[in-house]
């Protein structure tokens, strides 16, 4: 099972698990989904706006998105 990244690969400061919203497109359809937990950088000098999901984060998204195919 491969390790979850708990360092920003950017920084190297610890990431810190939140909710995110986020918008999910799929050519012309789009599903908002709100309270997706992420890993991000909460680091203000960083410039990493990645946001890392965990695998059950995807599962979440496509119940909460099932019209979208495309992942």
């Amino acid at each position: 099972m491969p390790q979850f990244i708990k360092q920003c690969p950017v920084c190297g400061e610890t990431l810190v698990e939140t909710l995110v919203s986020i918008d999910v497109k799929d050519d012309v359809a789009v599903c908002h989904a709100e309270a997706i937990p992420a890993l991000v950088c909460l680091n203000d000098k960083c410039t990493n706006e990645e946001k890392y999901f965990a695998p059950f984060s995807f599962n979440l998204l496509k119940m909460k998105c099932p019209e979208i195919t495309k992942w």
